[in-house]
């Protein structure tokens, strides 16, 4: 066993570093050929938007295909060849093409982590976070977009667009033992993305024929003549002049320009990017701009009411029998050579195998949005011997010596509650009034006890799961070591797991609200108080859906494409009117003057 595990650490930690190699040749080589790129950048466009994230992406390709002179403007390069690969996804973060954002330590939560602070990885690369992301699609229940977005199944993804999504083309044999067992306890099993608001599911991916797809690909349209890109640009601030956003300043390889658009900025630069580049333009709230020297223009809670979805329960089960998904199996040959000849095979999982939504027993009303879901994985940190998930996640040397290490040539897989609609609420401010500075983010996880309380209840919940004759037949059951720092606790007492839950708590990657709709923007994404700004992305969410965002976001962006166009046509026709009125007045008053000779 001691042959095998240095067999893998050996095999896989080169792999790994030639990826890493790669990975940065490939940005060098992009930055390269990115040098003189400003050249080429017009003085003025009808729309600029900032961010080619999830939404950027999608409303620049959307308004450059109605032939709308549209400058896109992104931070981060052009993703390399092979990072479509779905297996990859955890070797993108921390890399060059993620922001690498990290939180303050926490208080109440993340005490299992390095200083007690989450890792946040955020796309800094043409598609964004659909480009780091486990690619699941989840469309969300229907309550979660009633006050906000009515309309929301007139945006649904798959049907007459390009998104591409399928089903999972791998899966471990978990996939049928959870079904049944959600079947067995009398929960509901089909489509939740269709005839179902709550339930279980295998996972649907954003994917084309097994490899990854992510919104930069609608970018890539030869008939887009009327799109402009630029990457490895920072836009440092929005013009504004007496209330009307006008253009941008950005800054690329040192070099600052000005860039105007006649009709709108949308603004798509992620949850954090958002709110930061508002407050540098003098938009948020008004004693912490005057404390970074910044002149107010807007006074808003920009930065505010910042919610995430939060998990738990990794590498909580263990099994007698021995799954597909494992070190020795994804590192064949063979499993390689099937991905890129036939797009099947474990290279085209993303980790993911089931999902489910579902009421705690906290909840009374049952009609009303789930308040928690189940994320299945084949797998756990411990899988990979600590090479790359221990890092990615952030989990502390001390708690994966002693908690996770003893699981490593177990057979362990993951399934991990997660918070939907957390009432725990944190911040983003800015560090500085410097552009290059990153922002203060803070979450605040589990200040409000009600979120521990939902979260011990959806552990109740998969102990009820691995307790069905379904789960039985593979030997599943808990791993009852206690976690580091829960030690004083019984296992299993209601008092160890909100130890746990403190100490295990980590993020789903889900972070929204920093510009939510209404204090911030409008109904129309729009700015208030200022003219031709728009905001569209996952900080304008004014409650997170349930489930994974990146569906969400696409459809917000789909519809946001809408409300922009509804404007722009209102806009024409009443300059039309005003024109036809001009002229009419003026030849009237011709007549005038030529009766009264």
């Amino acid at each position: 066993m001691l042959i095998f595990k240095y067999y893998i650490l050996i095999t896989s930690g080169t792999l790994i570093f030639l990826l890493a190699c790669y990975i940065k040749l490939a940005y060098l080589l992009d930055v390269m050929g990115q040098l003189f790129s400003l050249n080429t950048i017009k003085s003025n466009y009808d729309y600029i938007v900032v961010g080619a994230g999830t939404s950027g992406a999608v409303i620049a390709a959307k308004l450059a295909e109605d032939g709308e002179n549209v400058l896109l403007v992104e931070a981060g390069g052009k993703a390399p060849l092979f990072l479509d690969i779905p297996l990859l996804s955890p070797l993108l973060q921390n890399s060059l093409y993620d922001w690498q954002y990290v939180t303050v330590p926490q208080h109440n939560a993340c005490k299992a982590l390095k200083n007690n602070q989450s890792k946040w990885p955020m796309g800094r690369i043409l598609g964004g976070t659909s480009r780091l992301n486990y690619m699941t699609y989840v469309r969300g229940h229907h309550q979660d977009y009633a006050n906000w977005f009515p309309d929301f199944n007139d945006y649904i993804l798959g049907k007459n667009d390009s998104v591409k999504i399928q089903e999972s083309k791998w899966h471990t044999d978990l996939v049928n033992a959870i079904l049944e067992s959600i079947l067995e306890i009398d929960g509901k099993v089909g489509n939740i993305n269709e005839a179902l608001d709550t339930g279980f599911m295998k996972v649907q991916l954003f994917a084309d024929n097994g490899k990854r797809w992510s919104t930069d690909d609608m970018l890539y349209r030869k008939y887009l003549n009327t799109l402009d890109i630029l990457t490895h640009a920072r836009v440092d601030k929005i013009l504004i002049n007496s209330n009307k956003a006008t253009g941008i300043k950005l800054r690329k390889f040192g070099r600052v320009s000005k860039i105007l658009a006649k009709n709108g900025i949308i603004v798509s630069a992620g949850v954090i990017g958002s709110p930061k580049l508002l407050m540098l333009s003098g938009i948020g709230p008004e004693k912490h701009l005057k404390d970074m020297k910044i002149k107010v223009i807007n006074n808003l809670p920009v930065g505010q009411n910042l919610m995430d979805h939060l998990l738990t329960g990794i590498d909580l089960i263990r099994l007698k029998t021995n799954l597909s998904f494992n070190m020795i199996n994804t590192l064949n040959p063979i499993a390689i050579l099937n991905y890129f000849l036939f797009g099947q095979g474990p290279w085209t999982s993303s980790g993911i195998e089931v999902l489910g939504t579902f009421h705690s027993s906290l909840q009374k009303n049952q009609s009303s949005s789930p308040d928690l879901q189940l994320m299945i994985l084949p797998l756990g940190i411990s899988t990979d011997y600590g090479i790359t998930l221990k890092e990615t996640i952030g989990i502390s040397d001390e708690v994966y010596d002693k908690y996770f290490a003893p699981l490593e040539n177990d057979n362990v897989v993951t399934i991990a509650p997660v918070l939907l609609h957390p009432k725990s609420l944190g911040e983003i401010k800015l560090r500085s009034n410097d552009p290059s500075d990153e922002p203060i983010i803070d979450p605040k996880y589990l200040s409000n006890k009600h979120d521990i309380d939902t979260l011990v209840n959806g552990i109740q919940y998969l102990k009820k799961l691995i307790n069905t004759s379904a789960m039985k037949k593979l030997g599943a059951s808990l791993y009852k070591k206690s976690l580091p720092g829960c030690e004083a606790y019984e296992f299993d007492s209601l008092e160890y797991w909100e130890c746990y839950i403190r100490y295990l708590s980590l993020t789903a990657y889900h972070p929204a609200g920093t510009c939510r709709m209404e204090d911030v923007v409008d109904t129309s994404f729009r700015v208030h108080n200022i003219t031709n700004l728009y905001v569209v992305d996952a900080s304008v969410l004014p409650s997170l859906p349930s489930g994974n965002i990146n569906g969400a976001l696409i459809m917000m962006a789909k519809k946001a494409v809408d409300i922009l166009k509804e404007i722009r046509n209102k806009q024409s026709h009443n300059l039309r009117y005003t024109n036809s009125t001009s002229l009419l007045c003026y030849t009237f008053n011709i007549c005038n003057k030529f009766c009264d000779l």
